[in-house]
C-alpha cells in the first residue's frame, strides 16, 4: 500500500517533516486494525477523522447546525497537531 501513498512535497522541498506527515499511513494502520500504531505515526488521526465525519454531517443535514461541533472539532485537532509537531520536532521538549 506504502508505494501508493503520496509523497510529501513539503519534506521533499525543505527536508523536514511537515504538520500532516504521517496521516498517509495512519489511515492505512487504522484500516489494517492497528490503532496504536496509526496514534503513534499520526496523533491526530482519531480527531481528523472526527472532524471530517462532522463536516460531512454538516454538509449532508440540513435541519441541524452542527457548526459548533465543526468549529469546537477543528480547534481540537489543531492543538493537537501543533503540539504533536512541536513533540515531535523537539522545539519544546
Amino acid at each position: 500500500m506504502e508505494k501508493y501513498m503520496l509523497p510529501c512535497m513539503f519534506k521533499k522541498m525543505f527536508g523536514v517533516d511537515c504538520i500532516g506527515c504521517g496521516i498517509q499511513r495512519s489511515l492505512n494502520f487504522i484500516l489494517h486494525g492497528e490503532f496504536e500504531k496509526a496514534f503513534f505515526m499520526f496523533p491526530a488521526i482519531y480527531t481528523t477523522i472526527l472532524f471530517f465525519l462532522s463536516v460531512a454531517l454538516f454538509a449532508i443535514d440540513k435541519k441541524h447546525n452542527y457548526q459548533k461541533t465543526v468549529i469546537s472539532l477543528a480547534i481540537v485537532n489543531a492543538v493537537i497537531m501543533i503540539v504533536s509537531y512541536a513533540y515531535k520536532m523537539r522545539f519544546f521538549f
